[in-house]
């Protein structure tokens, strides 16, 4: 999604931020999603077999591409917390997606990244 990219650019272009205050998440792996999120659910948005009535739920048509990006906003929040710890402050531009249940998604929300982080 561009805000994920605007976002940024904006705080440093205001000078809010610098380049070395931006950090690039890798996927959250599976063991640690399943902590909060049923194995079967957490399948059903890897093989992209979730049912019309579950993606309605969710608010978005499901694609691979949405399900990295979920796995990339859970790691992010996760690394924000231990940036936090270190320098008193962090922010995740695309996190706060806790809306979702542990069997499934709600609200523009896949997984539920604040609980993962916890």
């Amino acid at each position: 999604m561009l805000k994920y990219e605007l976002i940024p650019a904006q705080l440093l272009y205001e000078g809010s931020i610098n380049n070395d205050n931006i950090f690039s998440p890798a996927f959250c792996p599976d063991e640690i999603i399943l902590w909060t999120h049923d194995k079967t659910y957490l399948e059903k948005l890897h093989r992209q077999t979730l049912s019309p009535k579950e993606q309605r739920h969710i608010g978005f048509p499901q694609s691979p591409a949405l399900t990295q990006r979920e796995l990339i906003i859970a790691q992010g929040t996760i690394d924000c917390c231990h940036y936090a710890m270190q320098n008193g402050i962090a922010m995740n531009v695309a996190g706060g997606t806790h809306h979702a249940f542990a069997e499934r998604g709600e609200g523009f929300c896949m997984l539920n990244d604040m609980a993962d982080a916890a």
